[in-house]
């Protein structure tokens, strides 16, 4: 999973950010390159969140912390319930 958008990819090989708003091309606010602005009319956007219509389109991407948790809990028992069925199958003698 990546954090950040198709448009984002897609905009790192061209090299061409463009404003959501006007259509611009953006440049990097600051050498960390974190935040784009648009010069022509002002928008600014962190990186993470370029390419994404808004804040909950970006969240909606991502699970949260309590999804994740449970597919872990899930996994985990899924592997149990496979060691479980391995070990009634296998024999407890030892091989001749």
């Amino acid at each position: 999973m990546s954090v950040f958008s198709e448009k984002y990819y897609e905009a790192l090989a061209t090299g061409k950010f463009l404003c959501s708003k006007c259509k611009a091309r953006m440049k990097f606010e600051d050498k960390w390159e974190s935040t784009l602005i648009c010069p022509k009319c002002g928008y600014r956007v962190e990186t993470q969140f370029y390419g994404f219509e808004n804040e909950e389109e970006f969240k909606a991407a991502y699970p949260t912390l309590e999804e994740l948790e449970e597919a872990d809990r899930r996994k985990k028992r899924n592997n149990i319930s496979i060691i479980t069925r391995s070990r009634k199958g296998s024999s407890s003698k030892a091989p001749p």
